[in-house]
């Protein structure tokens, strides 16, 4: 059972090789311009990679090979397929050689989780269990646990077992054999369990309480399981606590419940309210607490009654969120003087945000004049991001981008050059080994001043590595260098979708900066993939409409067909929704149901519509990438475009 759990993760850890294995085909997209022979020593790594990922049998190395930096890559791939090929005595003590020759380097990293699974899942604990001191992977944790159990080294034992056994969240199968254990010693007691039970409900995770609860005898587990139905189906079990005040219920779980209805159902949870306010159990703070729910759940759904519901949430519970949503709420709903209200309000720190001085500034020109705002306008308009931009419309001042290139430093980029670390760095990069690549660069900076690491970050920016210069640049707050920050890699592939979809190329740069950042490799959570996060369903179906050639779903890792196909995606949206690239760009993010969802029942400003979008990572994306097409204007030399005329009002739903 063991050995099968090991290989099972094993063939999903070495899964991403397919991706690496993907960009051959194309061959090396970020290849820098190198002597012959680095050239070609590259494409003998990339070939014996493949040869491993393939399991086809190995090629004796070159005196070349044996010296590239990055030597240690192709070894450990070796390694780590021998292992699921059947481990040996033999195999073992070349891994073990291996990790000593490379002590303390990234090299090491999944080579040895991996080989520490396969020790523990081949009981082998005279190996394993000196090594695996450190490790943090959960598998790794619950073996070294199950190993202590079968060697007899219990001190301590009972304690970390308890400890991981309590965790909310559910446990890899390696940990079943020393919960077995913990169960023949009694000591998984029912209060434990109900203690990990409430947990899990506690952050929400009813699905892992409902595994849990199966440790809690009755009828101790009946709030338990009121709560997981709370959680699960909330109106149902509401409905039944607000018709039957007498039905009890921990007011936690009827909290969390209510919450949940709340935004998903706003009427409904606004209908319960009044009944489920005049029980008797519910403490004065809970009912303030099911308020605050009310009337978040109304700004969620952009109910005009939000305004309202929230008047009635008392003041000790006015947060930041409650702060910020019911500002959105009064916007929606055109109040500007309640919002004007409760945006003077804000405490300094919130209301000194671009966001919130926008905000206040327009509430002002609604309530008091344009001269009123003007102040507020031109001191916002100095700022390179979307709501300075707006603020720059308001009053009709031109943009400014405030860009200032970084100073080159000779003798700092001559020093990264020669870093050993970075070296390996970039030669991963060039591989395209990515993750690898990334830890490289992590522990070579790790103790790097700020100036030594925007030095690297204009580095990285000169192999191509637009994503780590960015992330770097990020990080340190250094937003001034435009052009660094808003590369333009693919001029060509981007001109040739812009022609054949007629989506501006600025905008489908902007989609790719912020769908990507410029990774051709990328790859979402949900499986979408390529420089534009196009899901292989959907390209398919572009790539038929727009005779697109598209070989296989990993052919969306090459740069052409996936811009092509991402431009199409937007160009077909744009004329869905009648050419507004608001609504557009929040249909490629969240998709087009939601979009449905929050269009208004009357014409408002887009400015409005966007703030009120629920959900944050795609008002995000709508703003950034607003923000992205006036940035890669400026970088292409183009005339800038205006906002105002990016973002027209957004028209009412057709009743």
């Amino acid at each position: 059972m063991r050995a099968s759990l090991y290989y099972a993760r094993m063939q999903s850890s070495s899964s991403r090789v397919i991706v690496f294995c993907a960009f051959l085909a194309f061959g090396s997209i970020h290849a820098r311009a190198t002597p012959g022979s680095e050239a070609g020593v590259r494409q003998q790594f990339m070939s014996a990679m493949l040869r491993v990922q393939s399991r086809q049998q190995d090629l004796p190395d070159t005196a070349a090979l044996v010296a590239y930096p990055i030597y240690g890559y192709l070894q450990s791939a070796r390694l780590r397929r021998d292992l699921l090929q059947g481990a040996t005595e033999d195999l073992d003590s070349r891994i073990d050689a291996f990790m000593v020759e490379h002590t303390g380097r990234p090299v090491t990293r999944t080579l040895r989780r991996d080989w520490l699974l396969s020790l523990g899942a081949r009981q082998r604990w005279d190996w394993f269990l000196p090594r695996s001191a450190e490790a943090g992977d959960p598998a790794v944790i619950c073996l070294r646990l199950s190993g202590q159990l079968s060697t007899g080294e219990e001190a301590g034992l009972r304690d970390a077992a308890l400890a991981r056994w309590r965790l909310p969240q559910a446990q890899p199968p390696e940990c079943d054999a020393v919960f077995a254990w913990l169960r023949q010693q009694n000591l998984l007691t029912p209060a434990l369990a109900q203690e990990r039970t409430r947990a899990a409900l506690t952050a929400e995770n009813w699905r892992l309480a409902r595994d849990f609860v199966n440790d809690v005898p009755a009828p101790q587990n009946a709030p338990l399981l009121q709560w997981i139905r709370l959680l699960q189906a909330p109106r149902s079990e509401l409905e039944a606590l607000a018709q039957d005040a007498a039905l009890a219920v921990e007011t936690r779980a009827l909290v969390a419940g209510f919450t949940r209805l709340a935004i998903a159902d706003f009427p409904a949870a606004a209908t319960l309210l009044p009944a489920i306010l005049q029980r008797a159990d519910i403490a004065a703070e809970s009912k303030s607490q099911l308020q605050r729910a009310a009337a978040l759940g109304g700004a969620y759904s952009r109910n005009l009654d939000a305004v309202t519901a929230f008047d009635q949430v008392p003041a000790a519970l006015v947060d930041t969120t409650v702060q910020e949503w019911r500002a959105r709420a009064a916007l929606w709903a055109g109040n500007f003087d309640k919002a004007l209200a409760w945006l003077e309000q804000m405490p300094p720190d919130l209301a000194a945000q671009p966001r919130w001085r926008y905000w206040r500034a327009r509430a002002l020109e609604q309530t008091q004049g344009p001269e009123a705002a003007k102040p507020l306008y031109e001191g916002l308009a100095a700022e390179r991001d979307y709501y300075g931009y707006l603020a720059a419309d308001r009053i009709h001042s031109k943009y400014q981008l405030n860009a200032r290139p970084l100073r080159i430093d000779p003798a700092v980029q001559k020093s990264l050059s020669a870093d050993a670390g970075l070296i390996r760095a970039h030669d991963l990069f060039d591989c395209n080994l990515y993750d690898e690549a990334t830890v490289e660069w992590a522990v070579a900076l790790a103790n790097a001043d700020p100036h030594i690491k925007a030095q690297a970050a204009i580095l990285a920016s000169r192999w191509g590595w637009y994503a780590q210069s960015i992330a770097v640049l990020a990080q340190l707050g250094q937003w001034d260098d435009v052009r660094l920050r808003y590369p333009r890699p693919f001029d060509a592939i981007v001109a040739h979708a812009s022609q054949r979809t007629k989506v501006p190329g600025e905008w489908i740069y902007a989609v790719m900066r912020q769908e990507s950042l410029y990774r051709p490799q990328a790859v979402s959570s949900a499986g979408a993939r390529g420089l534009m996060q196009v899901l292989p369903s959907t390209a398919a179906a572009l790539a038929k409409r727009w005779k697109v050639t598209l070989a296989s779903r990993d052919a969306l890792f090459d740069p052409a067909p996936a811009t092509l196909l991402g431009a199409a995606h937007l160009r077909e949206l744009l004329d869905d929704y009648a050419g507004a690239l608001p609504l557009s760009l929040a249909a490629y993010n969240a998709g087009a149901v939601p979009v449905a969802r929050w269009l208004p029942d009357r014409s408002m400003d887009a400015d409005i519509w966007i703030e009120n979008i629920p959900y944050a990572e795609t008002r995000s994306y709508v703003q950034r990438v607003l923000e992205h097409i006036v940035a890669f204007a400026w970088a292409g030399k183009a005339p800038l475009p205006r906002l105002v005329t990016l973002m027209p009002s957004v028209a009412a739903v057709p009743q």
